[in-house]
């Protein structure tokens, strides 16, 4: 008996040391990342007048690399602080789901800024369109966006994608709001609950579910976004013709 004890008092070490040594190797993983991609700063007069009426100055452009594809680059202009925070993202989120699929960027902005086709916003280089995560790889994905539903979404990594864009939100340039359908916001709200996030965080995170026309959460319905996220960037401090 004090032998089998001894046993399972050596095993429950070792399982615990090995999931610190895997929790420490993933934080190392994001820190090194974070360490990567230097978010720089505005460029004064940079994004100017309002994401459904402007256009962009001086634009930055994201971008190509491993693991995600830009499915129409000239339309990956945004300003320097929108770049440098998706591309953070990314990165990240690359690091830690090395076997998820190819990750997919739509449209951020012209180069020039203004209106372009399929949108109303995306005028100032301050929005960002990202591909949710599946458990699988569709077919024509990353070319298309592809509708998510419980049974096709990785709802583990899709989730962290919105955390990644919400941890920005105190920084400067960071994100001001995200748009996803309300839909699909239920299947992370319901996941993150099932892994223990706390009720507060996911209330702040998610509209759901208080309904479509809630003002709570970082996240809010938008039709038609039950396919990719849609990030929208606050001005950057001294941006000033920024709106």
């Amino acid at each position: 008996m004090r032998v089998a004890v001894l046993v399972l008092v050596a095993a429950t070490v070792a399982t615990t040391a090995s999931a610190d040594s895997h929790h420490r190797h993933a934080k190392k993983h994001v820190a090194h990342a974070r360490d990567r991609v230097e978010i720089r700063g505005p460029v004064r007069g940079q994004s100017v007048g309002a994401p459904w009426n402007g256009y962009l100055r001086d634009a930055a452009r994201l971008p190509d690399g491993d693991g995600y594809v830009i499915r129409r680059p000239w339309r990956a202009f945004g300003t320097r602080t929108t770049v440098d925070y998706v591309l953070r993202a990314i990165t990240d989120l690359r690091e830690r789901f090395p076997d998820a699929h190819v990750f997919a960027i739509g449209d951020l902005s012209a180069e020039h800024g203004g209106p372009i086709t399929e949108h109303r916003s995306h005028q100032t280089g301050r929005d960002a369109d990202i591909g949710l995560v599946y458990k699988d790889k569709p077919a024509n994905f990353p070319r298309d966006f592809v509708h998510a539903s419980e049974s096709n979404l990785d709802a583990a990594a899709t989730f962290a994608l919105v955390r990644e864009f919400a941890e920005t939100a105190h920084d400067d340039g960071g994100v001001q709001m995200m748009f996803l359908d309300f839909e699909v916001q239920g299947i992370l709200y319901r996941w993150g609950k099932a892994h223990g996030i706390d009720e507060d965080r996911l209330d702040y995170l998610f509209q759901y579910p208080h309904g479509r026309g809630s003002s709570d959460g970082l996240v809010r319905h938008e039709p038609n976004h039950d396919n990719h996220l849609h990030v929208r960037f606050k001005c950057p401090r001294g941006d000033s013709a920024c709106r």
